[in-house]
């Protein structure tokens, strides 16, 4: 799901904030519309191009951090 305009522009003026302001915005925008973020089952289905630097569950990816 893409994230709605008006939420776009809520974390675009928490970014001129600072993180902490953005990490605020996000855990705002987890409440109020879940569905716009990944869950573990979610990833599990994704490739990403590089692989992730953490313990992210993916179905694969294309090239290693180096690439």
């Amino acid at each position: 799901m893409k994230i709605s305009y008006p939420y776009q522009i809520e974390l675009i003026n928490a970014s001129k904030i600072g993180i902490e302001h953005i990490d605020m915005t996000i855990e705002k925008l987890k409440a109020e519309c879940p569905e716009m973020f990944h869950t573990d089952s979610t990833l599990e289905e994704r490739i990403f191009h590089h692989k992730p630097t953490t313990e992210t569950p993916c179905r694969g990816f294309v090239a290693d951090g180096d690439s």
